[in-house]
């Protein structure tokens, strides 16, 4: 009789939490859409925003299951990484209480906004799945836009939220506005982002990377590389190249850097001269992983080589790429940090290396440009700064790019510009016949290194 009493209640306090949880969802899509909001039919309570919380975990959660099907696996890191959003998205809503001197309101404008996130999360999620559907070759050309699309939109429902839960004066609101969307940008830029399911590799024939051994493994694998350097040759030119494939996720950047490393090697005399980092289950024991900090000891040790009046340092990154100059340095169970044009133009001032080449093959690289040109360097990118490049799916021996530079152009002459007009030709005609949205690949080429390179 006990255990039927204390069942029927829990059923009974389950259909209030659910239908409380019904009414605040059609609030928050009144205040997301936007439509009247009905204050008196919201229920505000610590559960309710609890239920919220955990709403948009698993549409997010739902989400990455639908990107990713049924090879699909669990990661600890994303749970890591949600809980660590939801705390900072918490915090930003207490601070813009306490200033207002509103703290008894934080509980509503929490309530409210998380309702009207739910919404906008469903909808981010059945409109992606769909665009995804029916337009798939577009995909991956208008994910940022429609990205950006969603994020203003939360901006002016966190406004609207703000202006009917706490009604500040419109200076304050717009202050509020603006602190909200830095916390947002903050969060989706600075902190690591992990999905909660990630596809397992395909037909993978290596056995899981051991992190610990892999980790302590790094000093002698730097060691080696860098001890197998050779030494410049007086009255030469010498070129030394540093490939570094940063994304684990995904086979091509792998092969692209050896694939490139050798080719260098053969155009411009090279041999004992190349150093590869690469982030990959198949080399983790062998060769020296793709992070900030093993790049930077390699440039050190290249600058203490070369010659630096003369000779001429090669960076090629690949991965994927950000429009805020920013490269993704990804490996499963690793904690790295991402490269940007500011970090690598630090690392090679502080090495004082003059000469030096930076070839980035990725997405929206040509905002490494700016950042990177000087009189001593050449930048080369696979696409402008607000364009994707293509090619860089895990069966692909190349991208677009890396192939039409290294494979094709390349092979064709040492002069690194006019390879650059060949593999740009190349990439051009493909991107045309296949239909896809222009990638632009990108060159700028400072004038001392152009008469450096004259002599």
């Amino acid at each position: 009789m006990i255990d039927a009493t204390l069942g029927a209640r829990i059923v009974r306090s389950m259909v209030w939490i659910a239908s409380n949880a019904g009414r605040n969802l059609v609030a928050g899509a009144n205040l997301a859409l936007p439509l009247p909001y009905k204050r008196h039919l919201v229920c505000v309570s610590l559960t309710q925003l609890i239920v919220a919380i955990v709403g948009s975990w698993l549409v997010v959660i739902g989400s990455d299951l639908l990107d990713v099907g049924a090879n699909a696996v669990f990661s600890p890191w994303g749970i890591l990484s949600y809980a660590g959003q939801s705390y900072f998205w918490l915090a930003t809503i207490a601070v813009v209480v306490v200033l207002e001197r509103r703290a008894d309101q934080f509980l509503s404008l929490a309530l409210a906004l998380a309702f009207a996130l739910l919404f906008i999360s469903c909808s981010w999620t059945i409109i992606a799945t769909a665009w995804w559907e029916y337009h798939p070759k577009s995909y991956y050309e208008s994910y940022r836009n429609l990205w950006r699309a969603f994020q203003i939109w939360e901006f002016l429902v966190f406004a609207r939220v703000l202006a009917v839960v706490v009604r500040p004066r419109a200076l304050r609101a717009i202050i509020y506005t603006l602190l909200y969307g830095l916390s947002v940008y903050a969060l989706s830029t600075q902190l690591p982002q992990r999905a909660v399911f990630a596809a397992a590799p395909k037909g993978s024939q290596h056995p899981a990377v051991d992190v610990e051994l892999t980790y302590f493994s790094q000093p002698n694998l730097m060691k080696q590389s860098l001890y197998a350097l050779s030494p410049q040759r007086d009255n030469v030119v010498d070129w030394y190249f540093i490939g570094f494939a940063a994304h684990a996720a995904q086979n091509v950047f792998r092969r692209e850097v050896e694939q490139a490393t050798i080719i260098f090697e053969q155009q411009f005399n090279a041999i004992g001269q190349t150093i590869s980092l690469i982030n990959n289950p198949a080399t983790a024991a062998t060769v020296p992983l793709a992070s900030r900090h093993n790049l930077a000891r390699s440039i050190r040790a290249v600058a203490e080589k070369l010659d630096p009046l003369n000779d001429i340092l090669v960076v090629f990154l690949s991965s994927h790429g950000a429009e805020n100059a920013t490269i993704a340095v990804e490996f499963e169970h690793f904690q790295m940090k991402d490269l940007s044009a500011t970090d690598l133009r630090a690392i090679l001032d502080e090495n004082r290396v003059k000469w030096r080449v930076v070839i980035v093959s990725a997405c929206y690289s040509g905002s490494f440009i700016e950042e990177l040109a000087s009189p001593t360097t050449i930048v080369i990118s696979a696409a402008a700064p607000d364009r994707a490049s293509f090619g860089c799916s895990n069966e692909n021996e190349w991208t677009y790019f890396g192939r039409a530079y290294f494979e094709q152009a390349l092979r064709q002459t040492n002069s690194l510009t006019a390879a650059f007009e060949i593999a740009r030709k190349i990439v051009t005609e493909r991107e045309t016949t296949e239909n896809r949205k222009a990638s632009l690949p990108q060159i700028s080429v400072g004038e001392e290194i152009e008469a450096h390179l004259r002599k």
